[in-house]
């Protein structure tokens, strides 16, 4: 008795499965095109698709008396929600990451100058560091050895090596803001 149950109940979900296919082979691309019609842009438009065909997979368009007009007031209330989503993260205000100049491919001499202004102030100021702590961390620093790697190196543990480490950076943190 199980049995039979259990296959009709498969049965059941394989048509729903295939009613639900046929209806979005039927009509993506045109709730793609709603989408784009209604000013978006294409990659927002095909979300706005998927997000609609999610929404009419948690019902068995079988069970509906018009699964078109019901795909489109789903659609409608996606490219609603849409909206007011963008309106409340105030979405128009963010600048595109891709627009953004992040690196000044041009380095004005000002800025040149600063640059190597700093590198001599950092040159200066690790060389009233301990020759030993000054070495740890221009090997961490410039070569990027590990604490493991300098404790080793050096024959030491990798706690003294953070610890001068933390010395290091300290200092020229201090004289570093001092400085400024």
């Amino acid at each position: 008795m199980k049995t039979n149950i259990r296959a009709g109940e498969a049965r059941a979900g394989d048509e729903r499965r295939a009613r639900l296919s046929e209806l979005v082979t039927r009509h993506r691309d045109t709730v793609v095109r709603y989408f784009r019609r209604k000013g978006l842009d294409p990659a927002a438009a095909e979300d706005g698709a998927q997000e609609t065909f999610i929404r009419i997979s948690r019902v068995d368009p079988g069970d509906l008396v018009s699964p078109e007009a019901y795909l489109f007031t789903v659609a409608s209330n996606v490219f609603l929600e849409r909206g007011r989503r963008a309106r409340t993260r105030r979405e128009d205000r963010h600048v595109h990451i891709d627009t953004v100049e992040l690196i000044d491919s041009e380095q004005s001499p000002a800025r040149i100058f600063e640059g190597r202004e700093a590198l001599v102030r950092l040159a200066k100021i690790l060389e009233e560091l301990p020759t030993r702590t000054k070495e740890v961390f221009l090997l961490n620093r410039m070569d990027g050895l590990t604490y493991t790697q300098l404790a080793t190196r050096f024959g030491v543990s990798v706690g003294t090596i953070e610890k001068q480490m933390s010395r290091a950076l300290g200092h020229v943190r201090a004289r570093m803001d001092q400085d400024a």
